[in-house]
């Protein structure tokens, strides 16, 4: 009996380890941009609601759009768990901090999203604008807070201590002849200085905003700079060192990584400071916004069920 081929129009076929390496990459891929992944997919939906809404049938006082309306309320109250049980300890049966943290988050543009499509993307009457305005604030206010937090999410001190091992991991490199690179104390003194210079803290709540900016520009021209002074050195030890001659083109790469990633980092560190400052105001306008579109959607409820 003929063995029935497994190739299809000259396609070779898809062999387990194949098949596993596509997973683990698609693993990698969602793991890496989950969360880009998340805001495209709420911006298609807006989208796709927003043009065809002239279309559709949908109607906020019955059937499908009444059920989504009753969704996003349910979406809101939901959002009540997490700082509720942030605070109260004896809430610990509920599940972890962090997962709880996740859905808000989620729930934090799914239910806006769905107070969106309830109302057909047109406003109503007084009440239901006042709501509906309040849930795009607080989506929004959410966007931004989770837009900080992802800059604090990694510790003060764990960003410090990559600072410090960054030197050593660089001489590691090229250990045969760090001895001859007499520059390396130079360089690593310059970057010293730079980092004296950025990382002292912002004086004002307008320096905390403007810092993240000033600091690419900084960095990105302190990097062509020390690049710069590192190659002129390289060169000019390269005429009296058989073994710097002999690796310039690795001592160049790995002398320019050392710069990339050490400026990366020292501006990180001192970015750190200012998004917590920023994290913690924003804390302070977030739970107003809340409370407010708490009172306006149960305002909002009454006011449809009673009138």
């Amino acid at each position: 009996m003929a063995v029935k081929s497994s190739h299809v129009h000259g396609i070779p076929p898809l062999t387990e380890s194949r098949k596993w390496s596509i997973d683990g990459f698609l693993s990698k891929f969602y793991t890496r941009f989950k969360t880009q992944l998340g805001f495209a997919s709420a911006a298609a939906f807006i989208y796709i609601g927003y043009a065809n809404r002239d279309f559709s049938d949908l109607n906020a006082e019955r059937g499908f759009g009444y059920a989504l309306g009753i969704f996003a309320l349910t979406c809101m109250l939901v959002l009540l768990v997490y700082p509720v049980r942030k605070r109260l300890k004896f809430l610990a049966f509920l599940g972890a901090t962090r997962d709880w943290f996740r859905n808000h988050q989620v729930l934090g543009i799914i239910g806006p999203i769905a107070a969106l499509y309830h109302c057909n993307f047109t406003l109503g009457s007084l009440n239901s604008r006042i709501a509906l305005y309040s849930a795009l604030v607080v989506a929004g206010s959410g966007i931004i807070g989770r837009f900080i937090y992802s800059k604090i999410f990694r510790g003060l001190n764990s960003r410090k201590a990559s600072l410090k091992e960054m030197a050593a991991g660089m001489r590691s490199e090229f250990p045969e002849c760090a001895q001859s690179m007499v520059f390396l104390p130079e360089l690593v003194q310059r970057v010293a200085e730079f980092d004296k210079q950025v990382l002292s803290p912002p004086k004002s709540l307008l320096d905390c905003f403007a810092l993240p900016f000033r600091l690419i520009y900084q960095t990105r021209k302190e990097q062509r700079r020390l690049a710069a002074f590192a190659k002129r050195k390289i060169i000019a030890e390269s005429i009296y060192s058989p073994a710097i001659e002999a690796d310039r083109r690795k001592i160049r790469k790995v002398t320019a990584r050392y710069i990339a990633r050490h400026l990366t980092q020292v501006r990180r560190v001192a970015e750190f400071t200012a998004y917590q400052r920023l994290f913690a105001l924003w804390h302070k306008i977030h739970l107003p916004f809340f409370i407010v579109l708490v009172i306006t959607v149960v305002v909002h409820v009454y006011a449809v069920h009673s009138y």
